[in-house]
């Protein structure tokens, strides 16, 4: 038996003490159930009790405290592990029978069958990856629409980048769509129960959770910055290259993921200042002059884009005429404080 088990198993045993406890403060002493726990020990004990129905369990239903019962105590999660699927489905069974519903236990999934082969997989960003998973197995998307809308791949590459990331991680053409119709978090779960082969699966799903959650916030930050200008847009190429490059979420999301939240200039951090609201809030600046932007450029999004805070970024642009670069910027604060 594994240390992980052992432990369990004690833990298992205090939770059905303390349920014990529990149905004795409400009037009902299962005496023989506690010295069937003193005697065999709670693991013992749950795996003699889900092959029937015992005095106890009704008297719970009577009382409408089945969960204080040993079926909903081994259907905690944490639990699960110390059971077969077939006695899993029995105490899920008897819940039911009695009018307590619990969420699906076990769900079938298709053998993992990795392919080894990484070009693919080892080319892509990992929240572009942990997309590909995302929308394959709940929203159904072939490989095909994954090639194009997610990875910008032709369509004439037929879905094979997508394909062979999927692939390397073991998931076949049976995968697709496999927990349509459920939410993220139950498909973690759900991933989470099913061992340590899926753990790559899972974090690159997390991976692409926070990163779609900072885009939003982005986005969010960019319309309430306009917003706040009163959507005005200036009938200038200038003005155009500024929204659509400067202000790209996608650019400005990567530009704080490789170079954090905090001011390049002043170290100032929102969320240390004013808590939950400055989370994940900076401003991003354009580190080559605005008015020198005359065409459009692939912006890079470490080299010239760099976070700083509000009043660092009013004081870069407070004179038109005199742009401030970063380090001339600093060498100001500096000054300041000596």
């Amino acid at each position: 038996m594994s240390e992980k088990h052992h432990q369990l198993q004690k833990e298992l045993h205090k939770v059905l003490l303390n349920a014990a406890k529990s149905a004795n403060s409400i009037g009902y002493n299962p005496h023989i159930f506690n010295q069937m726990l003193a005697n065999e020990g709670g693991y013992s004990v749950a795996k003699k009790l889900i092959h029937r129905t015992s005095t106890r369990f009704e008297k719970l239903w009577e009382l409408n405290r089945l969960d204080l019962s040993t079926e909903a105590v081994i259907l905690q999660e944490k639990f699960r592990p110390l059971f077969t699927k077939e006695e899993l489905e029995i105490a899920k069974a008897r819940l039911s029978e009695f009018g307590y519903e619990v969420e699906d236990i076990c769900y079938d999934l298709p053998s993992l069958k990795p392919s080894g082969r990484e070009r693919e997989f080892n080319y892509y960003p990992e929240d572009l990856k942990g997309r590909v998973i995302y929308e394959h197995l709940l929203n159904n998307q072939t490989h095909r629409w994954l090639d194009v809308n997610i990875l910008g791949r032709p369509e004439t590459n037929h879905g094979r980048d997508a394909a062979n990331i999927l692939y390397y991680l073991g998931m076949k053409s049976d995968y697709r769509g496999v927990f349509q119709g459920k939410v993220f978090h139950e498909v973690i779960e759900i991933l989470q129960r099913k061992g340590t082969e899926y753990d790559e699966i899972v974090r690159l799903l997390n991976v692409y959770s926070e990163s779609e959650k900072l885009f939003e916030i982005v986005k969010s930050d960019i319309e309430a910055q306009q917003v706040e200008e009163g959507n005005r847009i200036e009938g200038t190429k200038k003005a155009y290259l500024v929204n659509k490059y400067e202000r790209d979420p996608k650019n400005r999301k990567k530009a704080i993921e490789i170079q954090g939240l905090n001011c390049y200039a002043c170290g100032f951090n929102f969320e240390d200042v004013y808590g939950e609201r400055g989370t994940d809030f900076i401003e991003i600046h354009h580190i080559k002059p605005l008015s020198k932007l005359e065409e459009a450029v692939k912006i890079n999004p470490k080299t010239d884009l760099v976070p700083l805070c509000a009043n660092c970024h009013r004081m870069v642009h407070r004179r038109k005429d005199n742009v401030l670069n970063i380090e001339e910027l600093k060498k100001l604060i500096i000054r300041e404080k000596e």
